[in-house]
């Protein structure tokens, strides 16, 4: 595919470390989200039910690695769709709050369980949206962002018609099967996140931007 470009990259130890300190920072509202997210996991199937709390605890350090790219950091407005539990929305809101950040899921009872835990933590950076992203509606440029919940391919067709500047992935390094059917030019970089750390074998995060 000629059209698309893919550009390999690796993610340096400094970058880890700039989350860690960004947890540090907002240890005690992470922790407190952590909490609502798994009380309202026995009620609601926000993630799996099977997770331990230090797994879960990694996913959100996981997601504060996005706020460490130049996509994030000059971003205004950011959609996180098939946001599920929350993740990786309500991390970046609660240690970005100069950031608006609009939630999306189809599932209107994990939406609603998110609105709860945002104002239950007077989280207020944030908007919450029920149903297909393929509905919303929106004139403001923004960064369209989700983890695990779409193929490029799928995510791309679905909100081609929407205003995005970039679209970020969390996935795997092998995306040779979620490039297909797409006949717009696009440049993509693959932001590698493999470390010493286990957690973070063969995972990358994927940034898409239209040409």
């Amino acid at each position: 595919m000629k059209h698309i470009s893919v550009n390999r990259h690796n993610v340096p130890r400094e970058t880890f470390s700039a989350v860690d300190d960004l947890v540090d920072k907002y240890q005690e509202e992470l922790k407190s989200f952590l909490d609502h997210l798994l009380w309202w996991n026995k009620r609601v199937n926000l993630v799996s039910r099977s997770v331990s709390r230090e797994t879960v605890w990694e996913h959100i350090r996981h997601s504060l690695l996005l706020s460490q790219l130049e996509v994030f950091l000059s971003a205004d407005l950011i959609m996180d769709t098939g946001t599920g539990g929350g993740l990786p929305g309500l991390p970046l809101a609660i240690t970005h709050p100069k950031k608006h950040l609009l939630l999306n899921d189809l599932v209107t009872k994990k939406c609603l369980a998110i609105k709860q835990i945002a104002k239950k933590m007077e989280v207020n950076n944030i908007g919450i949206v029920d149903g297909s992203v393929e509905q919303i509606q929106q004139d403001q440029p923004f960064l369209l962002i989700s983890k695990h919940a779409f193929k490029i391919n799928e995510l791309y067709q679905m909100t081609q018609h929407l205003p995005w500047t970039s679209m970020v992935f969390y996935k795997g390094e092998d995306l040779s099967n979620e490039l297909e059917n797409i006949s717009a030019p696009l440049e993509i970089n693959s932001y590698s996140l493999s470390t010493e750390e286990k957690f973070y074998e063969g995972k990358s995060i994927v940034v898409v931007n239209r040409l």
